[in-house]
């Protein structure tokens, strides 16, 4: 009966491994998008807006409703 019980707490253990082993996802916080004052036109492709607002100090720009909208962590 010991055996019993000794088997049972390893493969409570040996799950409960792998139930707290999954992916963690980091949270930094929340995009805050501003409006590109540089941008002109609708835009299409998220790389020419990326870049216009590395021009303007941001680290990411996308396009949204064909709108260049810069993108920061509040």
């Amino acid at each position: 009966m010991g055996s019993v019980k000794k088997y049972s707490v390893v493969l409570l253990l040996v799950l409960s491994l792998f139930l707290f082993s999954g992916n963690v996802v980091v949270v930094e916080g929340a995009w805050c998008m501003t409006p590109s004052g540089k941008f002109a036109g609708a835009c299409f492709r998220n790389a020419n807006c990326l870049n216009v607002c590395a021009t303007e100090g941001f680290p990411s720009g996308t396009c949204d409703s064909f709108r260049c909208m810069c993108r920061r962590v509040c």
